[in-house]
């Protein structure tokens, strides 16, 4: 199968264009809760079958869906009888293909406004992923519409037309001139009425660019034009997905086994060169206070607009149809907050990208427990009550380190990077119990989540992270047994992991406290 990679380029957009494009977006939005209002109400009724009822496996439901298709008045086959719709890709893609000749107004379809046929069928990949999540995964409890603003993405695929030309329906791509011209109107020919946008290059990453569209236009297969809000104003973007093999940027891998033990806010990682532990995305932690505080600011202007809508002791008022009043003030907070949100996943993404760069020169094998991050999130199930103040403990654990840490993106931005260098990313059953092996002694001792450094049979402390990575470096991935440890190995390379763990931990303190005068300035200041 041929390699397929996305590059994003930006849109020089005049303030006519901006308002054409956010109307076509508007549009879209409407088709979108206006098919997915069609298809909740045809699923409520399934759901009152018995036969539907019946059904407990996923097999069962699919099966019960293909057997039962259903119609909506107006909604037409090729044979101009009611079209058979079901609930899968295809039933679906089928019945938003045909909102082309769904009317606006009196006179004017979408497909009179531009909305092709390949624009529908991306809108109709969104949503059977929302069905299919919602039919197919016991966490999903509904359907969500989406709210003004909220769609932000339509495209177009490549396509074979009568001539045997390929083309994108409702879209030109230019490449020689790099510009994209977007379709007014459902007219062809001279009377097709269009709005052409220049395709700007980084001048950063021009050489990468140019090398990555090398195939020309032959080799773009599906185009997008993405809306973002940024610092208060939507900018536009085309993302172009292409076959091919993805460009290089002169990165190398190195030599040897990299173990990585990930924690819901930390990294540890060991390997022939380094042993290091450090925070992931360090930088967001600084955002999310800015984001609780602004947070709390929202709140009380909404409480302020709205009194009638809250009860006696704070809580939203259930079971009444609610007005909100929004003023000027919550809606410049809640832009502020939207930029907020927008920064810290841009930062972490960011210092991801950058710590995995680091990382490619010290192996070409890269070991990692293949931890469930989405368990580190639930709540414990169990009441336990503290002994000492007789309370009930809190059943939070790390849903919101995890969230702004995102350790489940680091892993698959360095799969992603290691597979394009030839390398390899091992995960391995947390079985194998990393952080319990004591090589020395060749034995496994469990240890509170609490105790923060582990000592050996052989008197040795080391930091507990630390060492479960240099346990992973060493780890008999390929054996068909768990908890296999090369130990020779182990007592070849210990010596030296002791060196380096001490002067990762003299850098850590020294790191801590220059963060720690920092703050202490920012208070004074």
């Amino acid at each position: 199968m041929e390699e397929v990679f996305v590059l994003e380029l930006p849109l020089q957009i005049e303030k006519y264009q901006e308002d054409i494009l956010n109307k076509r977006y508007e549009q879209l939005r409407q088709l979108y809760n206006y098919v997915q209002g069609k298809l909740l109400r045809q699923y409520r009724y399934f759901e009152q079958m018995k036969e539907y009822q019946t059904c407990k496996t996923f097999k069962e439901k699919r099966d019960f869906f293909r057997s039962h298709p259903f119609h909506i008045n107006g909604v037409y086959g090729n044979n101009k009888e009611l079209l058979d719709i079901t609930f899968d890709e295809y039933g679906i893609n089928g019945f938003v293909g045909k909102m082309g000749k769904k009317l606006v107004n009196a006179d004017t379809t979408y497909a009179d406004l531009g909305i092709t046929s390949t624009l529908l069928d991306r809108l109709s990949l969104a949503i059977w992923a929302a069905w299919e999540k919602m039919l197919y995964d016991y966490h999903a409890k509904r359907i969500s519409f989406k709210k003004y603003g909220e769609l932000n993405i339509f495209g177009s695929r490549k396509k074979t037309n009568g001539s045997g030309k390929k083309m994108f329906s409702g879209m030109e791509l230019h490449l020689e001139t790099m510009t994209l011209s977007i379709k007014l109107n459902g007219k062809v020919g001279k009377n097709a009425k269009f709005i052409t946008l220049p395709i700007l290059h980084n001048p950063k990453h021009v050489d990468y660019e140019m090398m990555a569209l090398k195939g020309g236009f032959d080799s773009v297969k599906v185009i997008t034009v993405v809306r973002r809000m940024v610092r208060g104003r939507y900018k536009y973007y085309l993302q172009m997905s292409i076959e091919g093999e993805k460009p290089k940027k002169g990165r190398t891998l190195g030599k040897g086994n990299v173990g990585i033990d990930l924690g819901p806010t930390t990294i540890a990682v060991s390997s022939e060169n380094i042993a290091s532990i450090d925070k992931l995305a360090s930088e967001c932690d600084n955002i999310e206070v800015e984001k609780k505080r602004l947070g709390r600011k929202i709140d009380r202007s909404r409480r302020a607009n709205n009194p009638g809508n809250f009860n006696e002791d704070g809580t939203i008022k259930r079971g009444v149809r609610l007005t909100w009043n929004d003023s000027k003030r919550y809606k410049a907070l809640r832009r502020e907050m939207t930029e907020l949100q927008r920064r810290q996943a841009a930062i972490r993404k960011q210092q991801h990208i950058n710590r995995a760069n680091a990382l490619l020169k010290e192996g070409d094998t890269f070991i990692v427990e293949n931890n469930q991050i989405s368990g580190w999130t639930r709540k414990a199930k169990e009441t336990k009550v503290n002994e000492k103040t007789g309370r009930i403990q809190k059943k939070k654990r790390f849903g919101k380190s995890v969230a702004n840490h995102a350790p489940a993106m680091f892993v698959t931005i360095l799969e992603n990077k290691v597979k394009s260098l030839g390398g390899e990313v091992v995960k391995v059953d947390t079985q194998n119990a990393a952080s319990q092996y004591d090589f020395t002694n060749n034995s496994f001792e469990k240890h509170e989540l609490k105790e923060r450094s582990v000592t050996l049979s052989n008197g040795d402390t080391h930091q507990r992270d630390m060492l479960a990575a240099f346990n992973l470096q060493h780890l008999k991935y390929d054996e068909a047994e768990k908890k296999q440890y090369d130990r020779e190995a182990m007592a070849q390379h210990y010596e030296r992991f002791c060196e380096l763990e001490q002067e990762e931990i003299m850098r850590y303190k020294s790191k801590e406290k220059k963060d720690d005068r920092s703050t202490i300035g920012a208070e004074k200041i």
